[in-house]
């Protein structure tokens, strides 16, 4: 069934630039760094990586702010960076997509780690390894952050590409081009940690045309619907902690949302590099690093499971949440389908499910991007028909109605941590948001059916 969303509309002005973003604490003393790794053991990823599953043969795409490929951990990772950057300064030209500045360039760095960290340490720090190590990493930079906290006027990054101030001559915004280009780059999935108003609908039509997974972050607020995560078909991702429960907002209260679809970890992890040296450590929190960990779940299981479609391995990752093993998905508005489980899906063939994503809505014309936008791109592609049979298309997950308040994640039980979350206003917005009613049904597994 497909779960509720919030569609926020831009009426007038240029697009506002919200950040799913991650803050760092101060540089992490040695003897306390492998706090941080929590996750990492929690979710089995050395035991994939032991039995072979590391994500080799995949790539993942990560579209962020400026990176630092530099840095200990991420040297010689199979790590690709896209240049010219979709970024722009005030003359026009391109900013470069590579910086040394911590500032700009570490939250795509810390966010790379996640996915193809080598494990490398600084002297006297800990390993941080990658999900998927073994992952070919494809970078572009077509993202803006602000990190630090809430009015820190000194921690500022921007890029006019993503706030709309220049479109270009093809009328599309740089997060949209920068999808169009991973797609077209062989990516099998798309890792998003920004977040914004910016149109990217006719990347994520390419990219479900041509089998990519989108991934997004959600805001950290609670309550705040922004695009990637709250488009059609995208995997919207929660970040929650050691003791297993969601993320707060800045209101202090969880971070609930009727646009996720599944939980991971993102609260007090260890990432490279701190604001006073790029060869310290730092812990950071936020649904900005839940996503890439999901990104490498899903592109190990891939490595795992080739012939899978991008539809199956979503269907794979909701009917496997938690420690309970294979189940009928359930959503409730804190962490979606429950915490993704690599365990669980790497323990079933995803394709034996239904070869569609499950979170597509392909009944309403209004959504973005719409069913005809991905038949249009197919047919781009000589696949389809742009006017095909809306019955013959994605259909939706099943749900069923929870409570709003903070549960745990089972999976990972162990601390937590408060997210802020920062907010960039370009130019002058005013935003409707109107909140379609979910309609939530059981839908049977593909195979088995559950029985």
């Amino acid at each position: 069934m497909q779960r509720a969303r919030r569609r926020v509309i831009a009426i007038a002005g240029a697009a506002a630039l919200a950040i799913a973003v991650a803050v760092p604490s101060s540089a992490v003393a040695a003897t306390t760094a492998e706090s941080g790794l929590w996750w990492f053991e929690r979710g089995n990823v050395q035991a994939a990586h032991d039995a072979g599953f590391d994500g080799s043969g995949v790539k993942v795409a990560v579209i962020d702010s400026q990176i630092n490929p530099d840095v200990i951990g991420l040297r010689g990772a199979a790590l690709t960076v896209r240049e010219p950057s979709y970024c722009y300064d005030a003359s026009g030209q391109p900013l470069p997509a590579v910086s040394t500045d911590y500032v700009a360039a570490s939250h795509a760095t810390k966010v790379a780690s996640m996915i193809v960290g080598t494990g490398e340490a600084p002297a006297g720090g800990a390993p941080i390894k990658g999900v998927a190590p073994a992952a070919e990493l494809l970078f572009y930079n077509a993202g803006a952050v602000l990190d630090g906290v809430a009015g820190d006027d000194g921690a500022d990054e921007t890029c006019p590409q993503a706030d709309g101030s220049d479109l270009g001559e093809d009328r599309r915004f740089g997060l949209d081009r920068a999808i169009s280009d991973a797609v077209a780059d062989g990516a099998d999935i798309i890792s998003i940690s920004t977040a914004s108003l910016t149109d990217v609908s006719q990347g994520l039509a390419e990219a479900y045309a041509n089998d990519v997974v989108v991934v997004a972050a959600m805001p950290n607020d609670d309550g705040i619907a922004l695009w990637p995560a709250a488009l059609n078909g995208v995997v919207a991702v929660q970040a929650f902690g050691e003791d297993g429960m969601i993320q707060n907002g800045v209101n202090g209260k969880p971070n609930v949302s009727d646009d996720v679809v599944v939980a991971a970890p993102g609260i007090r992890l260890l990432t490279p590099g701190s604001s006073d040296s790029w060869d310290s450590q730092s812990l950071g929190s936020g649904t900005s690093f839940a996503t890439p960990i999901i990104a490498g779940f899903l592109a190990v299981v891939k490595q795992k499971y080739p012939e899978a479609t991008s539809g199956q391995l979503i269907q794979s990752m909701i009917h496997n949440t938690g420690t309970k093993g294979e189940h009928e998905p359930q959503w409730d508005s804190t962490a979606g389908y429950g915490a993704a489980s690599l365990t669980g899906m790497l323990a079933v063939d995803p394709t034996k499910y239904p070869d569609e994503n499950p979170l597509f809505d392909a009944d309403d014309p209004n959504e973005s991007p719409s069913l005809r936008m991905v038949n249009e791109a197919k047919a781009a592609l000589g696949q389809g028909d742009p006017t095909a049979d809306p019955s013959a298309q994605p259909g939706e997950p099943a749900a069923t109605d929870a409570p709003a308040e903070a549960a745990p994640m089972t999976p990972w039980l162990i601390g937590g941590g408060i997210i802020l979350a920062l907010l960039v206003i370009g130019g002058i917005i005013l935003a409707i948001v109107r909140t379609r009613s979910s309609r939530r049904q059981n839908i049977e597994q593909g195979g088995n059916h559950g029985r």
